[in-house]
């Protein structure tokens, strides 16, 4: 069963948190305007005008309802800005699965490919018996594409070349 505690005094540590704000320079500013108005990535964008507005002296709640945004992200992008500066407003590397294919996997099946006429699920085939690697065929076809190389369809035709 919860226990429900009363509230701490308001003379207390836990309620004494100071508000953070934001005091920018003009160089800053110009900076986060820049971003603001030609940055190529809408999330830089975005995080760039709420500290612009932040440093107008709009509150979080002014904020969440000028961009539209939740008071947690308003308040994620001040933390940010506050504690790395501009490179606050990137996004941080995300964790994720790693790569299935190797550059030298990559490399071996640009060498395959460029020996002899071989179809995907060929490759693919071959990449799993001789370097134990099983991956799909769309994925051998993305990493032969992503180093130049082109897939046609062989076509069958009746006619001889030349004639009518």
């Amino acid at each position: 069963m919860p226990v429900y505690l009363p509230p701490p005094p308001s003379g207390s540590l836990a309620m004494s948190r100071t508000a953070k704000t934001l005091a920018l320079t003009e160089e800053e500013r110009r900076q986060l305007t820049q971003i603001d108005e030609r940055g190529s990535d809408w999330r830089e964008r975005r995080r760039a005008r709420t500290v612009l507005l932040l440093d107008k002296g709009l509150s979080i709640s002014a904020v969440v309802t000028a961009q539209k945004i939740h008071k947690e992200t308003v308040a994620c992008h001040r933390d940010a800005w506050l504690a790395r500066g501009v490179t606050g407003l990137r996004d941080l590397p995300r964790s994720g699965a790693p790569r299935k294919l190797s550059e030298t996997h990559k490399q071996v099946l640009c060498a395959w490919a460029t020996a002899e006429a071989c179809t995907a699920p060929q490759l693919r085939n071959r990449l799993l018996e001789e370097h134990g690697v099983q991956v799909s065929v769309w994925l051998v076809q993305s990493a032969l594409t992503e180093k130049g190389y082109v897939w046609k369809r062989t076509r069958h035709s009746l006619k001889k070349n030349g004639t009518k």
